[in-house]
């Protein structure tokens, strides 16, 4: 994940986590947008596959989360939330 990705400050969230010793988190789409700074797309409320476990180009946001150790377990579009855990490499 390059620094200057709009999504490398929830890299950096997730490593302090990690470094606090939480390896589990829910985080709302609310939350998210306040550590990045800036509103998902609204690609991220409609479609659950923009939380995909992905390194494709089209879904490079999820380097944000992968390239750090975690992954997505649970997306709930309704309720706008994302559970993710921490996976020891």
């Amino acid at each position: 994940m390059s620094k200057t990705s709009d999504y490398y400050p929830l890299s950096q969230h997730l490593n302090k986590l990690v470094e606090n010793g939480v390896f589990e988190t829910t985080l709302t789409f609310r939350e998210i947008e306040n550590i990045i700074k800036r509103n998902l797309p609204p690609t991220a409320r409609k479609n659950p596959t923009w939380w995909s476990n992905s390194r494709t180009e089209k879904y490079r946001q999820c380097a944000s989360w992968l390239d750090y150790g975690w992954e997505k377990k649970n997306v709930d579009l309704k309720d706008e939330k994302i559970d993710l855990q921490y996976i020891v490499k």
